[in-house]
């Protein structure tokens, strides 16, 4: 996940972040991934920003995809490293990607696009990944919506069973400032807190604007159908170059997303 400044929020939890995270569907990312993958050239270069431990990066190197990843939390990619699986993945910023136009395909999912909590530092990292990608590249992302922070988050205190060890979340949201704390303890001791920031539909459309890209499809995340009230996580699909033909093909990969997603 990418965060705002040298503070690493994930240096204490990364170790049991997978066990945290284990009834997270990362096979639908997977699934989606690959479906618009189809609007790319065979041999493409794909790289996850913000790729956590590489859950999902694993899974497509298992693929056989030529993937890459990158993090701001050096915890997280060493936790990520850990284990039989190699985890092809570096230190990196969104808002300074060490990519020129070397990647055919970006993906930067699990909301990590609402760390960064200022629009400014969207509108960055939507610039440098622009920059990052092929003339004829692509860009997948996602971001959680202020329904999903309203309806679960915002005053929650819970816990958890995570197998061996348990972890205690405590949550707030502030309308006026759209960020929303969450501090997560495992047992008794390690702890991390998180900050997160909510953005509308139309600030990101704006950002993406901005930056130079061209919409496909904005989306509620698990029917792929439009956005709605209810919508808690929303997918984006974005070119650096558009035309009739790819949106044709688009229009069909989208009827074959939401077939899976039934």
């Amino acid at each position: 996940m990418d965060m705002n400044g040298s503070y690493d929020a994930f240096e204490d939890l990364a170790p049991y972040y997978d066990n945290i995270m284990e009834h997270v569907n990362y096979g639908r990312w997977f699934h989606i991934t690959e479906a618009l993958s189809a609007m790319l050239p065979r041999g493409f270069t794909h790289v996850d920003t913000a790729c956590g431990t590489g859950v999902l990066l694993k899974r497509l190197r298992a693929a056989g995809w030529r993937s890459f990843g990158v993090d701001l939390s050096f915890a997280m990619i060493r936790a990520g490293k850990r284990g039989p699986k190699t985890l092809p993945a570096a230190n990196g910023d969104l808002r300074a990607l060490p990519l020129h136009g070397g990647a055919d395909y970006v993906t930067c999912l699990f909301d990590s696009l609402n760390f960064l909590l200022e629009k400014d530092d969207v509108l960055r990292a939507f610039q440098e990944v622009y920059g990052a990608l092929s003339p004829n590249g692509l860009f997948y992302f996602d971001i959680v919506t202020e329904r999903m922070v309203q309806d679960f988050f915002d005053g929650q205190e819970w816990t958890e069973q995570n197998g061996r060890f348990s972890t205690t979340w405590r949550s707030a949201y502030s309308r006026k400032t759209s960020v929303v704390d969450t501090r997560i303890r495992v047992n008794s001791g390690a702890s991390g807190a998180v900050r997160e920031r909510v953005y509308s539909q139309k600030d990101i459309e704006r950002a993406l604007g901005e930056a130079g890209f061209h919409i496909l499809g904005v989306f509620d995340a698990h029917s792929w159908r439009a956005p709605g009230r209810k919508s808690i996580r929303l997918d984006f699909v974005a070119v650096k170059t558009v035309s009739r033909a790819l949106r044709k093909q688009f229009d069909g990969i989208v009827s074959e997303i939401r077939c899976r997603l039934v």
